[in-house]
């Protein structure tokens, strides 16, 4: 019998391939133990209110004022919301989402305590920046730091 059932699973995204195998097993998770599955991207930063140079003369003929922080702000949720959608098909019947910003491992760790997570699935690489030789650098910080069960995914 087990001690405690899982009844939060927290799911960092980040578009990778990792992200996506790990969305999967997650769902097969939330979906066997009728658990909240909890879908997060954690951007490094939220960026800036400029509009970027590549948008510049598409936001002068449309007369919109994109910056880029709006873009960054529809990536984030567009790779949540593909994650979403992956969850809904696997039969999870509870879904959240949610975009934060800051450093991913401190972010994902800080989370998992202000909303009483039972287990992190996480893919083993993410797209971040080049380190951590064996595994991702924020998995194996946020396998370390965070008081909860954590599953990284290949």
């Amino acid at each position: 019998m087990v001690a405690k059932m899982i009844s939060k699973i927290l799911v960092p995204v980040d578009g990778s391939n990792h992200a996506e195998r790990a969305v999967e097993f997650a769902s097969s998770l939330a979906d066997e133990y009728d658990a909240e599955l909890i879908l997060l991207n954690v951007m490094s930063h939220a960026g800036s209110s400029q509009v970027p140079e590549e948008l510049k003369q598409f936001a002068e003929l449309e007369h919109v004022r994109i910056t880029e922080a709006d873009v960054l702000k529809s990536a984030a949720n567009e790779i949540v919301n593909n994650a979403y959608q992956r969850a809904i098909d696997v039969g999870v019947k509870k879904i959240e989402r949610d975009l934060a910003v800051g450093d991913p491992a401190e972010t994902i760790v800080g989370y998992v305590k202000e909303n009483d997570v039972d287990v992190v699935v996480m893919g083993r690489r993410g797209l971040g920046r080049v380190g951590g030789l064996l595994m991702g650098s924020v998995s194996s910080k946020v396998g370390q730091l965070a008081d909860c069960t954590c599953i990284t995914v290949k």
